[in-house]
């Protein structure tokens, strides 16, 4: 139980300050810390317990028959308090003493603690004396309790929303219908109005934007509560810290016929970042890209990448990749000209000379067939083909024909060109082969190497005059 001291007591009261009370097995010391407050303010006491056993340790649970009106605790919160002294030995603990409600009048008041032995079961009382010098802080008689809670995440990343949860928790009768919550820090400042009624709890939840671009940093977020100007809670403190972040955001994408233009930044909130970041890209896309800055090209499990070295400036780097497959275009579109070209433009006429029935002596050639083929590749009949071989005259050519074969025109001798060999070939339908052949003979076997000229036809194709000629007949010993 607690009691108001009169004024007449004053004297005895002081003469109290520091009290001890006796029992057989312990003795108990009282020693103000911090006796005289206002009523919205805490008492302090040190509690000294002397063990007097001689070989007994003890355990003393100290408790405090006055709540609700006063509250006894330590700091931090232990529950239930206790005390562990070894024989013939002291301990102490710091107590904190809060006057709770109602109290109305400033005077001293005598807060009892009670202090029981574990193993004896002895009980001793003592008083807590606590000079309350002001109650200006009651509001309607009753100090102003507000339990605060504040649930905030201690690392915050900077790109996202920080959700703020705030548990207002009202443990008297008091209405306060004008309420004002501050949140203060480096980075956060919000205020919010609302209103509280007796024996009410009420959840404030908010989200705080930060700027991107927020620094690394710690900082620490204040939570107040006022009535009026008047503050009714003990701040709350939250250490908070701003992660570092890095990433690479797309920006743009342009596309048009075979090019495509993607623009990227890469934005971190630490200012000195170093590393490297890096875009995917193909085995084409790397050869078809050029990239601003210049970009490495990394292979990475069968993947290819476009890898750049970090460098910001403004917390920011830019970056393009251009993929621009109109050269690679252009390459086929020719490739493909070229290749409709040759099958319009070629000669639809063609000749192929190989070499048969080779005999040789003394190591060298001394006779063989050539045969040359004829034949029509094109898409309309060839007429008038006139076929011209020159045989030079290190050989001869033999008049005799081999079977299937078409007989020679015209065998004509010439001192400089050596034997020409003439063949007339009046049509040719469309995918027609004809085979030409004659025998070629040396009074000398030849050795090592030698070529014969390429057969030489001159013909008529959709009313117009061609020639096409047939590769060199190479033959070596």
């Amino acid at each position: 139980m607690f009691y108001k001291i009169k004024p007449v007591f004053f004297v005895f009261v002081l003469l109290l300050y520091v009290s001890f009370a006796h029992a057989a097995s312990f003795e108990v010391e009282i020693i103000p810390v911090n006796s005289r407050i206002a009523i919205d303010e805490f008492a302090k006491f040190e509690l000294v317990i002397k063990n007097n056993n001689l070989n007994q340790k003890e355990e003393y649970r100290i408790y405090n028959p006055n709540f609700p009106t006063w509250d006894v605790r330590t700091e931090p919160l232990v529950n239930p308090i206790t005390l562990e002294v070894e024989p013939k030995s002291e301990g102490s603990v710091e107590l904190i003493v809060d006057p709770l409600n109602p109290i109305n009048d400033i005077g001293i008041y005598a807060v009892s603690l009670n202090i029981r032995s574990k193993f004896s079961d002895e009980l001793v009382s003592v008083p807590l004396k606590v000079t309350i010098l002001s109650t200006e802080s009651l509001i309607g008689g009753y100090v102003p309790t507000v339990v605060t809670s504040l649930g905030i995440p201690e690392k915050i990343d900077p790109r996202e929303e920080v959700p703020i949860k705030i548990v207002l928790n009202n443990q008297n009768i008091i209405d306060y219908p004008d309420l004002i919550v501050k949140l203060e820090s480096s980075l956060i400042k919000e205020t919010i109005n609302t209103q509280l009624g007796p024996k009410e709890e009420k959840t404030l939840e908010l989200t705080a934007a930060l700027d991107l671009l927020t620094p690394v940093q710690e900082d620490k977020l204040v939570v107040a509560v006022f009535k009026e100007d008047r503050s009714i809670i003990n701040p709350i403190v939250r250490n908070i810290e701003i992660v570092e972040y890095a990433e690479l955001k797309p920006v743009s994408e342009e596309k048009k016929f075979l090019l495509t233009r993607s623009r990227y930044d890469f934005v971190s909130n630490n200012a000195g970042y170093e590393g490297m970041f890096k875009v995917e890209t193909t085995m084409l896309g790397s050869i078809f890209s050029s990239t601003s800055p210049k970009a490495k090209v990394v292979k990475e499990n069968d993947k290819r990448f476009f890898v750049w070295d970090v460098k910001l400036e403004n917390n920011k780097l830019e970056v393009s990749v251009t993929q621009n497959y109109i050269p690679l275009f252009v390459v086929i579109i020719l490739l493909i000209g070229i290749i409709v070209s040759y099958y319009i433009f070629r000669s639809p006429l063609v000749i192929r000379k190989e070499s048969a029935n080779l005999v040789k002596k003394e190591g060298g050639v001394s006779e063989m067939t050539v045969i040359i083929h004829v034949r029509n590749r094109g898409q309309n009949k060839l007429k008038e083909i006139e076929i011209t071989e020159t045989v030079p005259s290190i050989v001869s050519v033999e008049r005799e024909v081999s079977l299937g074969s078409l007989q020679p025109t015209k065998i004509l001798g010439h001192e400089k060109k050596g034997t020409v060999v003439k063949w007339v070939i009046d049509t040719l339908d469309v995918s027609e082969e004809r085979v030409l052949s004659y025998k070629v003979k040396s009074r000398f076997s030849i050795l090592g190497s030698f070529s014969l000229p390429g057969a030489t036809a001159v013909f008529k194709y959709n009313n117009k005059t061609l020639t096409s000629v047939s590769s060199r007949l190479n033959i070596g010993s």
